[in-house]
């Protein structure tokens, strides 16, 4: 097995223990919490867009605490939610049946659009599904400066994995056989994704608009297909791909967490997450 990928599954691995340690860690703390602090957790497409909101809320209610914790993953912010380790959880897809059945609620707040992604430094501004679907298959292997491409996949049943898959049919099977093909690396976090992106030569992936505006990646949206990939292009359908984002909330709701998300759907927070690529349906 290729070393890359070696190192690819122990990084993973090393995560997902991390993970479910904080998790652990979070119950544990659940009845320490103070009743103005409200945490949150979730899909990291959409912390950065939350640390900003967190911050300008902070200056209206000096009172409150917002704490924005690492990446969780959607799944992860659902069950942390859940079990009551945190308040609110942010993601990037609606809940199941099964979420529904322990009392959950979800409300979408936002999209943003589904991107690809390469490093500001790249002379790189557009691709197509075409060239896409080459690339995840091995046909494509190098950018027209002779750079050689570079892949990032995401794990399987991650949510971006299955936008990407959604693209088109070839794409789907051209992902597929990235998957299976040795050497190709792939990001457990939308920020583990990012940094990839930023810093290995030729590399290119998936991203979304709120994490590389919110964050402040140097990164580049590329162009798919000749449509530009802003808030306004997706609300108008000319650039068709977007992330849903939604605040999930538990059975039992503090005053806190009430006042919070009812902040990120003000006008005020609209205007933070505006700014920060997203748009409204």
């Amino acid at each position: 097995m290729d070393s890359r990928r070696i190192r690819g599954m122990a990084s993973r691995g090393a995560r997902i223990i991390a993970r479910t340690c904080l998790l652990a860690l979070l119950a544990s703390a659940a009845g320490a919490a103070t009743a103005d602090e409200i945490r949150i957790g979730g899909t990291g497409a959409a912390l950065g867009a939350m640390r900003q909101l967190a911050g300008e809320y902070s200056v209206m209610f000096p009172e409150a605490r917002v704490v924005i914790l690492p990446s969780l993953g959607s799944k992860g912010g659902i069950r942390a939610v859940a079990s009551g380790a945190i308040d609110l959880a942010v993601t990037s897809f609606p809940l199941s049946e099964d979420d529904l059945r322990l009392g959950l609620t979800a409300v979408e707040y936002g999209r943003t659009p589904f991107v690809f992604a390469v490093s500001q430094a790249s002379g790189i501004t557009s691709i197509s599904h075409v060239e896409l679907a080459g690339m995840y298959a091995g046909k494509i292997l190098q950018w027209p400066d002779g750079t050689p491409i570079r892949v990032l996949l995401r794990p399987a049943g991650d949510g971006d994995t299955r936008l990407v898959k959604a693209l088109s049919p070839e794409i789907r099977r051209a992902y597929e056989a990235a998957e299976n093909r040795p050497g190709v690396n792939i990001a457990a976090t939308d920020q583990e994704a990012a940094e990839y992106l930023e810093k290995i030569p030729g590399a290119i992936g998936p991203a979304s608009l709120s994490l590389i505006l919110s964050e402040k990646h140097a990164l580049r949206a590329l162009k798919l297909d000749g449509k530009e990939p802003t808030p306004g292009n997706a609300a108008s359908g000319i650039y068709p791909y977007s992330k849903r984002l939604f605040l999930v909330s538990g059975r039992r709701r503090s005053e806190a967490a009430v006042r919070f998300a009812a902040f990120i759907q003000s006008p005020a927070g609209r205007k933070i997450l505006a700014a920060n690529g997203h748009w409204f349906p």
